[in-house]
């Protein structure tokens, strides 16, 4: 594990998976803000398509970016799942999208 750290030093990792039927590209529609954020990468071993962020970006600051970049790609923003994990630690993931709220 302590290889994974040397490879990653960033904070949080953070996956992006899509849940629509489109597969868009997602990181050539990137900025150059948004490719400044940290690693982007493309899972390529995900049944839906996946991007993994390493970053050191906060949890609003990544939402903010996804949802920009999706709606670049004129996918519906409900359309993805977002976890946050704690660097390279990917045992307890926390979910920051979508968010149900039952009132």
């Amino acid at each position: 594990m302590s290889q994974l750290d040397t490879l990653h030093p960033q904070a949080y990792c953070y996956y992006i998976e899509l849940t629509g039927n489109e597969r868009p590209e997602l990181l050539t529609s990137l900025t150059a803000s948004e490719q400044a954020l940290g690693e982007w990468e493309r899972v390529h071993a995900a049944k839906l398509p996946t991007w993994r962020l390493w970053t050191n970006a906060n949890a609003d600051t990544i939402r903010y970016t996804v949802a920009h970049v999706i709606a670049r790609s004129a996918l519906p923003q409900n359309a993805y799942w977002l976890l946050q994990y704690k660097g390279a630690d990917h045992g307890h993931p926390r979910m920051l999208h979508p968010q149900f709220h039952t009132r």
